[in-house]
């Protein structure tokens, strides 16, 4: 019952090319009873949690977050921040460790995704 009328992008490549192929499907909804723009602005991080003796990464972490932005129609802001963290160990397989972040980055920018559709689906904005 929404559509996205303008997207504007900032940030982390591999998480905006994901955030908007999944905004495509909320852009041009002529049912649509309420409008909104978004301005969007990715990061990640990865961090070493533990190391072993030699000071050789054993565990890392993954940060993704997204700050979001959501004006609606009649120009009220609301301001947003999204975020999901995972852990996991390290790998001598180089190849393998970069797929399964990339994977992790993915899974996790999904779930972003969800959560801000159903932030701005259920009308949990409370303007300022």
């Amino acid at each position: 019952d929404f559509q996205i009328d303008s997207i504007q992008i900032l940030g982390e490549k591999k998480i905006n090319k994901l955030l908007s192929n999944k905004f495509k499907v909320y852009r041009d909804n002529p049912s649509a009873k309420k409008s909104f723009d978004l301005n969007v602005n990715s990061t990640s991080a990865k961090t070493i949690i533990a190391k072993d003796k030699k000071g050789n990464p054993t565990q890392f972490s993954i940060n993704v977050s997204v700050s979001l932005q959501v004006t609606d129609d009649v120009n009220n802001k609301i301001d947003r921040i999204f975020t999901e963290n995972s852990t996991y160990n390290n790998s001598d397989n180089k190849f393998d460790l970069k797929k399964y972040e990339n994977n992790l980055i993915k899974n996790m920018t999904e779930k972003i995704f969800s959560e801000i559709i159903l932030f701005i689906q259920t009308g949990n904005l409370t303007w300022f």
